[in-house]
């Protein structure tokens, strides 16, 4: 990993470990699927990923004291989760990601509120919602750990926290 990039990984964990990251859908199947079933990684939704991406990911990420979420980025994983996923494996999966996703028994797993009205128009067209939203959930105070660059963009533009995991990807020579 290029040493600039461990420097600001490092930064960023020591700045954030126990307010927690917030990972971003992509970022978060792929988090998930490297516990429960990491062979599907490379497999439908997760094409650009590998065993090896779903490692670095899950090596970071537990560093952190907890995941942070958004009711839209639980929604869009569930969803794309859904697509990856059929008979019992689905089942097996949606009963051990119920408790996380619907906030009963992990604290190491927490919902981030922010009011709706804070989304503004361009960010929205140019994002999306859940991207829109995400934008304006982060700041200098919440990490954001995505793979989509244009969010990561947005986010930095508002003088927040964020780290691409595909630079990340890069930097440890996955890609």
């Amino acid at each position: 990993m290029s040493s600039g990039l461990e420097s600001d990984l490092k930064a960023h964990l020591r700045r954030h470990r126990d307010d927690g990251v917030l990972l971003d859908t992509n970022v978060l199947l792929l988090w998930l699927m490297a516990q429960f079933q990491s062979n599907l990684i490379g497999g439908k939704r997760l094409e650009k990923y590998t065993l090896a991406d779903g490692l670095l990911l899950a090596n970071y990420v537990r560093q952190f004291k907890r995941i942070l979420t958004t009711p839209q980025i639980l929604t869009e994983t569930s969803n794309l989760a859904a697509q990856v996923l059929t008979g019992r494996l689905k089942a097996e999966f949606f009963e051990r990601v119920f408790p996380l996703f619907c906030l009963q028994s992990d604290p190491a797993f927490h919902t981030c509120q922010t009011d709706i009205k804070v989304v503004d128009a361009p960010t929205f067209v140019r994002l999306g919602f859940t991207d829109a939203h995400l934008a304006a959930t982060v700041n200098a105070d919440r990490l954001l750990l995505t793979d989509d660059l244009d969010l990561h963009l947005a986010a930095l533009a508002k003088r927040a926290a964020s780290i691409n995991f595909t630079h990340m990807r890069e930097a440890a020579g996955l890609l």
